[in-house]
């Protein structure tokens, strides 16, 4: 059986490592499924600096590298290089940095990407869903 090759937002994963309500329990249960290699999870290096900057603020820098180098040991941070960048400069997405995240996963060709702001990604040509949605259907 083919394991689905997931990529996350930086929600999903700030929901776990912030235990954010109701956040928390869908990433959580999602992150034992990656824990266990039941999905294949990945990001983006714009996902780990958007989540330094903010978990360094909620947190403190220390606390912030030790999250981030345990989330590692887990998600595999894809490349994000000029081809990425070009084409969500020059794409419909009202945020740009959701163009980039979205480029990235058409390009490494991710199934779907887990994010609480589906709506961000209409135009999307990948299956986009919430971590409670897509954990649901594993169950």
């Amino acid at each position: 059986m083919n394991k689905d090759k997931v990529f996350l937002d930086s929600d999903v994963i700030l929901d776990l490592l912030t235990e954010r309500k109701p956040y928390f329990e869908p990433s959580l249960e999602l992150f034992l499924l990656i824990q266990k290699k039941t999905v294949l999870a990945f990001t983006s290096p714009v996902v780990i600096a958007n989540m330094f900057y903010i978990l360094s603020r909620h947190f403190n820098k220390d606390k912030a590298i030790r999250s981030l180098t345990k989330i590692k040991k887990l998600v595999k941070v894809l490349n994000c290089g000029d081809d990425e960048i070009e084409r969500a400069l020059s794409s419909d997405f009202k945020d740009f940095e959701d163009a980039i995240q979205y480029f990235t996963a058409l390009t490494h060709e991710m199934d779907i990407i887990l994010t609480r702001n589906v709506k961000d990604y209409k135009m999307a040509k990948i299956n986009v869903s919430t971590p409670l949605e897509y954990v649901n259907t594993l169950n």
